[in-house]
């Protein structure tokens, strides 16, 4: 038998009737999985339940339905990859958690649940959904790829949602713990709802890992350490939390509440660039020698900032690898200037 190519998927249809769906979704433990960070991005109510209520009403019609993809688990249970909003809106209306509205082709069900249905109860549960299964032994990277390329949808998921989807194991529960992280949750300051804070966490590990590996493409860096270390060592998760609040540690310790700022401009905002570089930085630097420089590493700073070397890194392409060098670089000169032989103290 030939080894199946990389670029070709491994997969077959099957056609499930919403009643065996939802009781794979209720099962415990589920053996289909919608994912609870894919579930409150659910957006079919936002102006009330009309679109939830016309997918429902347009099973009934026995219209036909665009297929549902879902990735096979080493255990054999399915994830949703293509086909939550539909899922969840079945699951949703089979609980009675919202009236049927808007309806034009069975205006008699108006503002009826589903257990007021009648006879068309079985109508529904017996609907048939194409769903595509993606079989357990394609390379998770492939599935990867296919799940970006079919959420390309109104409720499109973040590459960190992916990840967490495609790569669960020690190292995404270790991202979700260290996430809780006051600091990593405020950051930026502004809304979030698709695993941001999590990704904030990755960028910091996988930048501290072999550089080499670095392709100029921040995004499939970040994949390619989570699919490695999907499933590290736990004396491994436990070195990397204590570098985590270490290092973060140290950066309040110095900086204060402008920790990962810019201070010479009016109106200084936290960026991810100088997050990336003074976490990576002070990971490998001794705190006391911090703290007995403190002044001088932000006075440092300060004046990296308003170098044009330094300035030139952060128009355009600041996730180059050329860039994330160029800023260490500039950065430890600074310091080896600053501090002396204390430096590396």
């Amino acid at each position: 038998m030939s080894e199946q190519s990389p670029k070709t998927l491994s997969l077959y249809p099957i056609d499930y009737p919403f009643e065996t769906l939802s009781s794979r979704i209720r099962s415990t433990p589920p053996k289909l999985k919608l994912d609870p960070d894919f579930q409150r991005k659910y957006k079919w109510d936002n102006a009330g339940w009309e679109r939830a209520s016309k997918f429902i009403e347009s099973c009934l019609m026995r219209i036909p339905l665009p297929a549902c993809y879902f990735a096979e688990n080493d255990d054999g249970s399915h994830i949703v990859i293509d086909g939550v909003q539909r899922l969840t809106t079945i699951e949703k209306f089979f609980k009675d958690e919202f009236r049927l509205e808007g309806m034009t082709a069975f205006k008699e069900l108006e503002g009826k649940t589903f257990s007021e249905l009648g006879a068309l109860k079985s109508e529904l549960e017996s609907t048939t959904i194409r769903c595509i299964i993606l079989r357990k032994e394609n390379p998770k990277e492939l599935i990867q790829e296919i799940f970006s390329r079919l959420n390309q949808g109104a409720v499109k998921l973040s590459d960190q949602e992916i990840r967490h989807a495609i790569y669960p194991g020690n190292l995404d529960v270790l991202l979700n713990k260290l996430a809780l992280n006051p600091i990593v949750q405020s950051f930026g300051k502004k809304e979030k709802n698709s695993l941001e804070d999590q990704e904030l966490v990755l960028r910091f590990f996988a930048l501290q890992d072999d550089f080499t590996k670095y392709g100029d493409r921040l995004l499939k860096f970040l994949d390619g350490y989570m699919r490695t270390n999907q499933n590290m060592p736990l004396k491994e998760i436990k070195r990397l939390e204590h570098l985590f609040n270490e290092s973060m540690d140290k950066c309040i310790a110095i900086f204060g509440e402008t920790a990962f700022m810019d201070t010479n401009k009016g109106k200084p905002r936290q960026s991810i660039v100088y997050y990336d570089l003074l976490m990576h930085s002070f990971s490998v630097k001794k705190k006391k020698m911090l703290l007995r420089n403190k002044s001088k590493i932000i006075e440092s700073f300060k004046k990296l900032c308003n170098t044009d070397n330094f300035q030139k890194t952060l128009s355009g392409g600041t996730q180059n690898k050329s860039s994330i060098i160029r800023r260490r670089d500039l950065w430890e000169k600074i310091l080896r200037s600053r501090l002396g032989k204390q430096h590396v103290a």
